[in-house]
């Protein structure tokens, strides 16, 4: 029922900002975000380990159609008492691609990301695999206030499905900062 929604909400937003979406041109801007992230939900992965708060961080530009950025994103997750398996840290690294909607000094932005999950664990308390590298896949939303200039404050959430052999499911909610800022001539002319 919660994916149903999840995907009926993501096509309504989607219909939406395609409809509002403004048309600068592919890659004149750049914008940086950084911020904190954490992982909200429960499920079986929160039998044995415990979330940590993250941090996140991304490109963001404008593309032919809405947006293109690439991003990461660290968790460390500690282990339940007593322990029954390693704590590990999680890198995902990702490209996205989405549609926004200008509002005023407000940007609401809904996409999709594509990336590597990648989970190191702690090897001292226990023997065997050390890394696990898995395909993963986002939907999210991000509603943006400009606060002063190039600076904006963002919150986020997103639904993201690591394909491990048992499917990870996990909800983000994320919060920071972002700068935007000219795109540099040499790299745009790259870029295009």
């Amino acid at each position: 029922m919660v994916r149903r929604g999840f995907c009926i909400g993501a096509l309504l937003l989607v219909a939406t900002l395609a409809h509002a979406q403004e048309r600068p041109h592919p890659f004149e801007t750049l914008e940086f975000r950084l911020g904190g992230t954490q992982n909200v939900n429960t499920n079986f992965l929160h039998t044995f380990w415990q979330q940590g708060v993250g941090l996140e961080g991304g490109l963001t530009t404008p593309f032919y159609l809405g947006y293109a950025e690439v991003g990461g994103a660290v968790h460390r997750y500690g282990v339940t008492e007593p322990p029954q398996v390693p704590g590990f840290d999680a890198l995902l690294l990702y490209a996205g691609w989405g549609l926004h909607a200008n509002l005023g000094r407000l940007r609401l932005e809904g996409g999709l990301r594509v990336g590597n999950y990648r989970m190191t664990f702690n090897e001292q308390t226990f023997a065997g695999v050390r890394t696990e590298s898995e395909l993963a896949l986002m939907g999210h939303g991000r509603l943006a206030l400009r606060i002063v200039g190039p600076v904006s404050l963002y919150a986020s959430g997103g639904y993201q499905k690591v394909y491990t052999f048992v499917r990870m499911n996990l909800w983000y909610t994320s919060a920071g900062l972002s700068y935007r800022f000219q795109t540099p001539g040499w790299l745009e002319t790259v870029l295009r």
